[in-house]
């Protein structure tokens, strides 16, 4: 196997939206190189990985030189992409982390939140309707991205010049599937700023995010589900390992409803809700939150939050409560000061 490494000088994506779910927490972006589409026929040959580091976005490569590294090469990539907080990929959901859990065999690898922009633009964006088709590099296209890629492969042509750098150890057919991947993971960094042209709290609400708690090296939680029923705002997801066993009716008067499995890596939480006049709140200070928080949002009145009105999902404010009031169980409920 060889590691390939390379730190590149270029401005770190912000915005509030992207900060609101992903401040604080360790990006990984992600590309694979493989033989094939299936996991079962197939073989991993290389990992790219892209991380910011001291303020500069750090490029991680990890290839097979042959199909004898690949168990090694993956083994490798795996520890690397396990170190970050969440995950971003296009098309990932349906094609590199399903390959990469596939290859990697049982016990499936626990993976990062992954932040598909593949999905979030099909969905969650207009962007959608002026493209003819939403393949990574017309998207870069889109956005006036297309000139700062050095490569001029395809996906396709990347298997092609692996096997015959298999048959003939050309470094000059090595150099173009690495700068191939190093500019799919590096263009898919700048990619961010498509969520400008997106409902990113909707998307969010429905693909879900992840939560990091306040000490170092205790494991977070993915939110996977939130979802009304009844009076109440139910949220599920998975914990990251090792995970706890929690639960709880209540706590110091705050009434809610939490479960938490360290052995199925599970958890669900209950708050109640209040339905009136065609509204959903939520009491924050029945929740005892710091309203401080909440009052920029124009349906925070007199402690109440406003999530639901007239059937319509408030999703930003939704999130939050959301996010807050987890990070609040982590940090003082189950991680105890």
């Amino acid at each position: 196997m060889e590691y390939i490494t390379d730190k590149i000088a270029y401005p770190l994506y912000a915005s509030k939206a992207f900060d609101l779910y992903f401040d604080g927490m360790r990006l990984g972006v992600v590309d694979i190189e493989t033989t094939g589409l299936s996991p079962q026929r197939s073989r991993f040959v290389l990992g790219g990985l892209l991380t910011v580091e001291d303020g500069m976005l750090q490029v991680q490569q990890f290839f097979a030189e042959d199909l004898s590294q690949e168990k090694e090469t993956l083994q490798a990539y795996l520890s690397a992409v396990s170190e970050t907080d969440f995950l971003l990929t296009y098309n990932g959901k349906h094609f590199d982390v399903p390959f990469i859990k596939g290859r990697a065999g049982r016990p499936a690898p626990q993976l990062p939140f992954n932040l598909d922009l593949y999905l979030l633009v099909k969905i969650y964006s207009p962007v959608r309707k002026f493209l003819p088709n939403l393949k990574q590099k017309t998207v870069e296209n889109f956005l006036g991205l297309w000139d700062h890629r050095k490569d001029e492969i395809s996906g396709a042509e990347s298997v092609e010049l692996y096997y015959q750098y298999l048959s003939q150890k050309d470094p000059f057919v090595k150099e173009k599937i690495l700068l191939h991947n190093h500019d799919d993971i590096l263009q898919l960094y700048r990619l961010l700023a498509v969520l400008e042209k997106a409902d990113v709290h909707k998307a969010m609400f429905h693909m879900g995010f992840p939560l990091k708690p306040d000490v170092p090296g205790q494991p977070g939680l993915i939110v996977e589900q939130i979802a009304f029923s009844g009076n109440q705002l139910k949220i599920s997801g998975s914990q990251r390992q090792p995970g706890w066993d929690y639960k709880c009716f209540e706590w110091g008067e705050v009434s809610c409803y939490a479960d938490f499995s360290r052995q199925n890596g599970i958890f669900s939480v209950s708050v109640p809700l209040i339905k009136q006049a065609g509204l959903v709140l939520v009491d924050l200070k029945a929740m005892k939150l710091d309203l401080s928080i909440f009052e920029k949002y124009p349906g925070c009145q007199e402690g109440f939050l406003i999530l639901e009105q007239q059937h319509e999902k408030h999703y930003l404010e939704i999130n939050h409560f959301v996010k807050i009031f987890l990070e609040r169980m982590l940090n003082q409920w189950i991680i105890k000061p």
